[in-house]
C-alpha cells in the first residue's frame, strides 16, 4: 500500500515539551506552506494545556465549600480532664487534636439547650434573639408542655437565613428551634407526646416528602426518641443525597443520660462511648480528613452539675398571695432554668424597694446557698442577655436545683441527686466542648470558640456569608 495513501499521512510527538513531525510525504510540504503548517502545530501542541487549564477552571469553580454543624448535646467541658473519660472517646480525642478546639467553651444564660443553640446560629444573646428558655412562660399550664419550636419566634437573623441569600443549600436533622425554618431539606425537632402520631406531625412538618424518605433510606422510624446513630445516619444519608453546603446535625443521647444517671455515671459512660464510636463512623463515611470541600464543626450546648438541695421560690409566691391559681392569675412568677431562675411580671410590673428586701431576706432565708440579685446593674445585665422582662434573678454556687413548681415545701433536701443545668454560665461546670476542622487549617487559633455563640462567626467566615 502506497505510504501516502494511509489515514495517518503525518505523526506529531511530543516529547520533554519539543514538537517532532514525521511521516510526511515530499509532496505535501510543497502544497503547504510553512506557515500554515507551524500555526497547526501550535494549535495541535496547545491544545491539551487549554482544555486542562479550562477543565481545572471549571473544577474549582464546581468545588463548592461545606460545612456540617453537630451538636452533641450536654457535653461538660471537663470531661477533657479527664484520663479516663479520654480512653472511651478515641475518635472525639483525635478530633480535637486536630481542630480548633477548646473545652472551655462558655454557654449563655440561661444554660439550657434551646437559647444555647438559638445563640448558636444567630452569634447573639437569649434577650436579643428571643429564645428565652427551652419553655414558654405558661404558669397554668395551657400549653400541655409546648417547646419553644417554632422559628418565628427567633428574632434575629440566623446562619440559614444567610446562606439563603448567597443560594447556598441547607439541611437539617431536629436541630432545635427549626419548625417552620426556611431551610431546604428540613427535618426539625417537635414532638407533642412521644408516640407514633408524632410521626405524622413530623412528616407534615419536614420538608414535602423528606421524613419518609429518611426513613426509607436509615431502614428507622425518625421522631424525637429516635437513636443517636439514627440520626448521625440521616445526616449522612441528606448530605450525600441533597449536597447541602451547610447542614445541622442535633444529637441528644448523652443529656439523656446524664439527667437520668448524671456525669460519669456508668450509664453515661456506656453512651459516651457509644457515641464516640458513631462519630468515628459519621466522619469516616464523610472521609473527613481527606477532602478539601468539607468542614465539621461540633459544639455542644451546656455542661452538668446536679443538686442535693431543691428550691421552690414559687411556692413562697403562691404562699405570699402573689399567684392565684383558683383564677388563674398571678402578679410575679419565677421562670426556672433548673440551676437558677429569673423573676418576671404579670398582673404587676415592678417591685417596691422594700418588696426587693422583703424577697431577698425571706428566700435567702428559705432557701440557703441562693443568691438572689436585683440590684439596678445585675437587673440591666440579665435585661440585656437573658431576659428583657426580668425583674430579678435567683442564682446558686452549691448544689441546689432551683425548681419552678409549686408544690411542697419552699425547700427541701431531695431524695436523690438532681442531675442537671441552668446554673449561672460563670460557673466552669457549665463550661463545654466545641471545635472546628477543615483541611489546610493553619491558624487553629483564629478558628477556637471561647462562646457557644462563635459558632455563628465561625459558620459566616467559612461559608463566606455577609453576615451581620
Amino acid at each position: 500500500m502506497n505510504p501516502f495513501l494511509q489515514k495517518k499521512t503525518f505523526s506529531l510527538v511530543i516529547f520533554k515539551g519539543k514538537v517532532f513531525i514525521s511521516g510526511i510525504a515530499t509532496f505535501f510540504f510543497k502544497a503547504v506552506s510553512l506557515a500554515v503548517l507551524f500555526n497547526i502545530a501550535f494549535v495541535i501542541f496547545n491544545l491539551p494545556r487549554f482544555e486542562l487549564i479550562a477543565k481545572s477552571k471549571k473544577k474549582s469553580e464546581a468545588i463548592k465549600q461545606k460545612l456540617i454543624v453537630l451538636s452533641i448535646d450536654g457535653f461538660p467541658g471537663y470531661y477533657f480532664d479527664s484520663p479516663e473519660i479520654l480512653d472511651l472517646i478515641p475518635n472525639l480525642k483525635e478530633f480535637s487534636e486536630k481542630s480548633s478546639f477548646s473545652h472551655k467553651v462558655q454557654t449563655v444564660n440561661p444554660s439550657v439547650t434551646y437559647p444555647a443553640h438559638t445563640s448558636m446560629v444567630t452569634g447573639v444573646n437569649p434577650a436579643i434573639h428571643g429564645i428565652l428558655n427551652n419553655t414558654l412562660v405558661d404558669v397554668f399550664e395551657k400549653n400541655d408542655g409546648g417547646w419553644t419550636w417554632y422559628t418565628e419566634d427567633i428574632k434575629s437573623k440566623t446562619l440559614w437565613d444567610y446562606a439563603k441569600k448567597k443560594n447556598k443549600k441547607t439541611g437539617n436533622v431536629f436541630w432545635p428551634v427549626t419548625v417552620g425554618a426556611d431551610i431546604d431539606y428540613n427535618l426539625p425537632q417537635i414532638w407533642r407526646k412521644r408516640i407514633p402520631e408524632d410521626d405524622k406531625l413530623l412528616r407534615a412538618l419536614s420538608t414535602k416528602g423528606l421524613h419518609k424518605q429518611a426513613e426509607l433510606a436509615v431502614g428507622e422510624p425518625l421522631n424525637d426518641v429516635t437513636k443517636d446513630i439514627t440520626k448521625f445516619r440521616t445526616g449522612f444519608w441528606l448530605f450525600e443525597t441533597y449536597k447541602p453546603e451547610l447542614l445541622f446535625v442535633y444529637t441528644t443521647d448523652l443529656d439523656s443520660a446524664h439527667h437520668a444517671y448524671g456525669p460519669y455515671s456508668q450509664e453515661a459512660k456506656a453512651k459516651l462511648k457509644q457515641i464516640d464510636s458513631e462519630f468515628g463512623e459519621f466522619i469516616k463515611a464523610l472521609n473527613l480528613y481527606h477532602r478539601d470541600d468539607l468542614a465539621l464543626l461540633v459544639i455542644s450546648d451546656h455542661g452538668f452539675s446536679y443538686g442535693e438541695k431543691l428550691c421552690q421560690p414559687n411556692v413562697y409566691l403562691l404562699n405570699k398571695g402573689w399567684i392565684q391559681p383558683d383564677i388563674q392569675t398571678y402578679d410575679f412568677i419565677f421562670k426556672s432554668s433548673g440551676g437558677s431562675a429569673v423573676l418576671l411580671p404579670g398582673n404587676r410590673k415592678s417591685l417596691t424597694d422594700d418588696e426587693k428586701i422583703s424577697l431577698k431576706n425571706d428566700l435567702e432565708i428559705n432557701c440557703p446557698g441562693t443568691k438572689w440579685r436585683v440590684s439596678t446593674e445585675e437587673v440591666s445585665e440579665i435585661k440585656r442577655s437573658q431576659h428583657p422582662d426580668a425583674l430579678a434573678w435567683l442564682t446558686t454556687d452549691e448544689k441546689i436545683y432551683i425548681s419552678g413548681s409549686r408544690k411542697g415545701p419552699v425547700y427541701q433536701i431531695a431524695k436523690q441527686p438532681i442531675y442537671g443545668h441552668g446554673y449561672d454560665n460563670g460557673n466552669p461546670e457549665m463550661n463545654t466542648v466545641g471545635g472546628f476542622y477543615f483541611k489546610g487549617m493553619k491558624d487553629k487559633s483564629v478558628w477556637k470558640m471561647r462562646s457557644v455563640k462563635d459558632v455563628f462567626a465561625n459558620g459566616c467566615r467559612y461559608l463566606d456569608l455577609d453576615c451581620k
